[in-house]
């Protein structure tokens, strides 16, 4: 399976593109307190709460340090980098 960028969205049509925007091309699973780096759409927090110690968004639109997402809360934008301070998230490829 070939990983999909956001920059790659002009050789797709709309419904392909949307999808991948939407995340459907894939996850990554985050659950240490390391710099993760990467190319998401959105976070998801599973199994329990999830504090995002630090995020990088390509478009600068960063969260706010320490910002936690109860279980099942999401957030999207276009993200590079995200560190945790505890919990689990989903990181959707986009």
């Amino acid at each position: 399976l070939r990983r999909k960028k956001m920059s790659d969205l002009g050789r797709y049509s709309v419904k392909q593109s949307v999808n991948l925007g939407l995340g459907q091309g894939g996850f990554n699973s985050i659950t240490d307190t390391a710099l993760n780096t990467g190319n998401w759409v959105a976070f998801k927090a599973v199994h329990g709460d999830a504090i995002i110690a630090s995020s990088t968004s390509a478009t600068g639109d960063n969260l706010p340090a320490s910002m936690t997402l109860s279980e099942g809360d999401m957030v999207y934008g276009d993200f590079t980098a995200v560190t945790l301070s505890s919990g689990k998230i989903l990181a959707y490829i986009g």
